[in-house]
């Protein structure tokens, strides 16, 4: 069993009763089960929450105390018993956002959690205050993306995956160098989907239309099936989505309207055999092709002028194989995964037209890869006296940047820029808890490291840096049933050394970056669970801050920005008013730069981090009714996001946030069937989000990346 099991107090049983029958009279009213695993093993687990089809109370909270399994620490383990900052966003959730089914929308409702606005497929992420740069330059990222056990990033965007047949989406904050390794200096982020279900036949499908407020038409098409192929031995589940997000840009240079208009295509299947003794095997794969017509920035209101199309695009194919079972007591888990990422980016350069000797128009066509293979093998027991967890992990990563100008005129293209960096990362690392006390348990984790980074540039040059390290973490956590959880946990995490394109040679390499963190977190349940609360007061400090730059050229490169502190608290809960429910969060924080590296052009006045507010709240009331004779879910979600910058560059700056927006819905169910409203940004907010347009004019031009505007959109959805 994962977790602890809880004081259940029963009268005698007699020895000659089945085991099955006494297990069960043992769990009768715990939320447990045994599940039989072969001749000799049971597994006692949480008995898993069915949705009514005809709901007549208010959905669970995203972030409950009770006994939701989670796998954030690399093993099954209770919600409750889990002494981390952790956001649980799960299919009450997901069905809510109707239309917004990309992972930056998740974001925009978990708290402490941001991300730029570029447009689909080339977004980043932040946790917490680690943010270095709003640009999609060559940094590891900050905040560790998975799919399932499937690390699907490393320098590259968020591929934007439709959250289509997924289970919950786990948000991890804070560094978690320990577990997940160098880029993890913010946090983690899970996307659990559902698995192949070994015996029944289900699927389902869902059709949607959206409309934008001065803007155009969408809509998108999904649907899910699951096949036992050998019932209870062999299953196959497989998804698929099409979608066309409607544009609501305007291009007056040339006459053209909603010219960011998206298509987003792609599926997934995975595979699962139940070989025996307890031991399964999961063959998965994803493939997945965003196609942007133009990038989505304005310079008046929401409408800019160029002289050729900015078209963007991300492919993104993943394959991976997870074996998994137990060794005598303990469980063994395998995961082998490749990931590959094509991503692509036209601008409009007819400003350097002159200086390259072509005519205009000019255009700057970026192709960026980034191929990704993982190993890894743990081992953990689950033991509820002492749990431990030991793994060991392999990881290679080739990242390649061509860049080169093109005149339109049919001119020959001009080479500017060829990158290739190429990562080896080799770890061992362990955690294992001890219990003080029947309320306190002290957990300690260790990870040792050696990262190799080459880098090829324009030319045959090859840059080497390795680096040697360990990133420690320990966290002391008092728990109590019935009330909830208290702790105290200092984590770290790593980016390896990196070499910067537009540094002078004796300055080229670029020291790597270091977060150490420490926090005060709880997650209680008060008034018989109709309040949940939770929380952390935190510290960090990061050294030698990398962050993306734009260069005098319009060419991005890397920069060590400094040192960096940022300190504040998160505020959180739930309270249940049947049929009413009301969530809420806000984060408080100060993320700032301590001091500033003399090689770098940056604001000597304004120390802030870019992207991330230092005030940012939501709040969701809703509420359970019966309308027009069928069950009813009506919501209202409000998020105020405080003030940011874009960029450390004061030439490249430029104001974001301090905007609030006000999303509502409703759904409406009738048997299998679901129907779903959902309307965001009610007020038509014009704020400015984290996002930036043209390099090449950024500096000399206004540009902003606008909230969308109005949205609705209408959903039907039927289960079987």
């Amino acid at each position: 069993m994962a977790g602890t099991l809880p004081d259940l107090r029963v009268r005698r049983i007699d020895r000659g009763n089945d085991i099955a029958e006494v297990l069960e009279r043992i769990l009768s009213g715990s939320r447990l089960r045994a599940v039989r695993i072969d001749a000799m093993t049971w597994r006692i687990e949480t008995i898993p929450a069915k949705p009514p089809r005809l709901p007549a109370r208010v959905s669970p909270p995203p972030l409950a105390g009770g006994d939701i399994i989670v796998i954030a620490s690399k093993r099954d383990e209770r919600l409750s018993d889990l002494p981390a900052s952790i956001s649980i966003a799960d299919h009450h959730v997901l069905d809510r956002l109707a239309g917004r089914r990309g992972l930056v929308d998740v974001m925009a409702a978990t708290d402490s959690a941001f991300s730029t606005n570029l447009g689909p497929g080339r977004d980043r992420i932040f946790l917490r205050g680690v943010a270095d740069s709003a640009f999609n330059g060559t940094s590891q990222s900050l905040v560790s993306l998975y799919l399932d056990d499937v690390r699907i990033g490393y320098a590259s965007p968020d591929p934007d995956l439709r959250m289509v047949d997924v289970e919950r989406v786990e948000v991890l904050r804070g560094p978690q160098g320990t577990l997940y390794g160098t880029g993890a200096l913010g946090g983690v982020v899970r996307i659990v989907t559902v698995a192949p279900d070994l015996d029944r036949w289900t699927g389902g499908a869902a059709i949607e239309g959206t409309g934008i407020n001065n803007g155009a038409l969408g809509g998108a098409v999904e649907g899910t099936l699951n096949v036992p192929i050998v019932a209870g031995t062999l299953a196959l589940r497989v998804s698929g989505w099409g979608e066309t997000m409607p544009g609501w840009i305007d291009d007056t240079g040339r006459d053209r309207r909603d010219v960011n208009r998206t298509r987003r295509v792609g599926g997934r299947a995975a595979l699962r055999w139940a070989i025996g003794g307890g031991w399964s095997a999961t063959v998965s794969g994803v493939a997945q092709r965003i196609d942007a017509r133009d990038s989505q920035y304005a310079t008046d209101g929401l409408s800019r002028a160029t002289r050729i199309a900015e078209p963007q695009d991300n492919d993104f194919t993943s394959g991976a194989l997870t074996i998994r079972g137990p060794i005598g007591k303990l469980e063994a888990q395998a995961t082998t995964a490749y990931v590959d990422q094509e991503f692509g980016s036209t601008y409009d350069a007819s400003i350097l037209a002159p200086s390259l000797g072509v005519s205009a128009p000019l255009a700057y066509i970026e192709d960026r890869s980034a191929q990704l293979v993982s190993q890894e093998v743990r081992l953990s027991d689950p033991t509820a006296r002492h749990p431990w967890l030991l793994g060991a992990t392999v990881l290679h990563s080739i990242s390649r940047l061509e860049g080169r100008f093109v005149p339109v005129g049919g001119a020959a293209a001009i080479a500017v820029r060829r990158d290739e960096e190429d990562v080896t990362d080799v770890a061992l690392f362990a955690e294992g808890t001890q219990r003080l006390s029947n309320a306190l348990d002290f957990k300690l984790g260790l990870r040792a490291f050696s990262t190799t980074s080459h880098l090829q540039q324009q030319g045959p040059d090859r840059e080497r840096a390795s680096r040697l390290g360990v990133t420690p973490s320990a966290t002391l956590s008092w728990h109590r049933d019935g009330l909830g959880l208290v702790w105290l946990r200092y984590a770290s995490a790593i980016r390896p050394v990196a070499i910067s394109r537009t540094a002078a040679p004796a300055d080229r390499r670029i020291p790597g970056d270091e977060l150490q963190s420490l926090e005060l977190g709880w997650r209680i349940r008060l008034l018989d669970d109709r309040l949940n609360l939770h929380g952390a007061v935190f510290g960090s400090t990061w050294e030698h801050l990398r962050s993306d730059t734009v260069g005098s050229d319009g060419l991005l490169g890397t920069v060590d920005a400094g040192n960096a502190v940022n300190y504040g608290i998160e505020l959180g809960g739930r309270m249940s008013l049947a049929p009413m429910a009301i969530d809420f969060g806000a984060t408080l924080q100060r993320a700032r730069l301590t001091s500033k590296s003399s090689a770098t052009n940056l604001d000597r006045d304004d120390r802030r981090l870019p992207v991330v507010p230092d005030v940012s709240a939501h709040v969701t009331a809703s509420r359970s009714l019966v309308a027009f004779g069928l069950p009813a879910t009506v919501y209202t979600a409000v998020r105020y996001t405080g003030r940011t910058r874009l960029s450390f560059d004061p030439l490249l700056d430029r104001p974001a946030g301090h905007y609030a927006t006000v999303d509502t819905g409703a759904t409406f169910d009738r048997g299998a069937w679901r129907w779903s409203i959902d309307v965001t940004n009610l007020l038509d907010s014009r704020g400015n989000s984290f996002g930036f347009g043209n390099p090449f004019t950024l500096a000399t031009s206004t540009q902003t990346v606008p909230v969308q505007p109005r949205t609705a959109t209408v959903r039907l959805a039927i289960g079987w």
